[in-house]
């Protein structure tokens, strides 16, 4: 009898520190939150990692030159006309002896500032009327999608032309308002989507349940869980506006002499390209990087934001 609770202590004991060892390695295990998975997603996408130094880079460059050099770019100077590249000049000048570096770092500076501006604005407009169509529904979602349909069925360029002609050209902000008051459908409709879907969720039912306000649980409960698609719509939207910039410029309705963009650096293309060809290749370099950089991190964004996503190394 002493035999076999001996042997069932034993057991009993081995038990209990097999499952204090269980335990023990359970605690040990870091909990990790939404973030920090995101986080580890996103470092996963080299070409993101990359696109995201690379950003980084330009708008350091964009921000400290032109502060450091002032209103150098705009200088003039024919007895240094069509200089090549030097050391003080590492872009040489250009047919009016303007230093190209200076210039091309001040157009840098406009059209990051009218890329990043407008997806200000686009984003104020799209998140709200979306938030509104989707938490409401009913007759202010018809109305709010209505008005979208009617904007999407109109050019989108030709009214950027239109506010710009309107407005005034030559200024940047004419530039960031026109293409916010035209671009804001495609977050508009994310935003709705996502809303449609997270209203009738169990978390809202229980902030509504605890007397929360409506505008309580649009901001705080359901918008925070819905900005996912419109943070990757948005870091494109970046590369939409510089081409939109450059478009306008090269037309003559964007940003006008002596001031700099990357659009009106290549205004005189059909004269440049047969006589000072090698004054086209760094605005147009330029414009490729800053398009490649917010395109590669708006991809990366997208696959570390959504859950589903199996991101692989690329």
């Amino acid at each position: 009898m002493e035999r076999i609770d001996t042997t069932v202590a034993a057991r009993t004991g081995a038990t209990a520190a097999a499952s204090g060892g269980d335990e023990d390695e359970v605690d040990l295990i870091p909990v990790r939150t939404y973030w920090m998975l995101v986080r580890q997603r996103f470092l996963q996408h080299r070409l993101a990692v990359i696109a995201l130094f690379l950003m980084a880079f330009l708008v350091a460059i964009a921000i400290i030159v032109p502060t450091l050099t002032g209103d150098a770019y705009t200088k003039t100077s024919l007895s240094k006309a069509m200089q090549p590249p030097s050391l003080a000049m590492p872009l040489g000048t250009n047919q009016i002896g303007q230093d190209m570096f200076l210039r091309l770092m001040k157009a840098l500076q406009t059209s990051l500032f009218i890329g990043f501006m407008a997806v200000v604005i686009i984003g104020l407009i799209g998140v709200t009327l979306g938030a509104l169509a989707g938490f409401y529904g009913g007759w202010v979602d018809n109305v709010i999608m209505r008005f979208v349909d009617v904007i999407l069925s109109l050019p989108v360029f030709f009214m950027i032309l239109i506010i710009v002609a309107v407005l005034g050209k030559g200024s940047a902000l004419v530039v960031v308002i026109a293409i916010g008051l035209t671009g804001w459908t495609l977050a508009c409709r994310l935003v709705r989507a996502e809303f449609l879907k997270l209203r009738e969720a169990d978390f809202v039912q229980a902030a509504r349940a605890l007397g929360a306000s409506n505008r309580r649980i649009i901001a705080r409960h359901i918008l925070p869980a819905a900005l996912a698609p419109v943070v990757v719509a948005a870091t494109l939207g970046i590369a939409d506006s510089v081409v939109a910039e450059a478009a306008l410029s090269f037309l003559g309705f964007g940003i006008s002499p002596p001031e700099a963009s990357l659009g009106n650096l290549l205004k005189n293309f059909e004269e440049d390209i047969q006589v000072r060809a090698h004054l086209l290749v760094p605005p147009s370099i330029t414009i490729v990087l800053v398009v490649l950089a917010a395109s590669f991190l708006g991809d990366g964004l997208r696959d570390a934001l959504d859950p589903r996503q199996r991101v692989e190394s690329k």
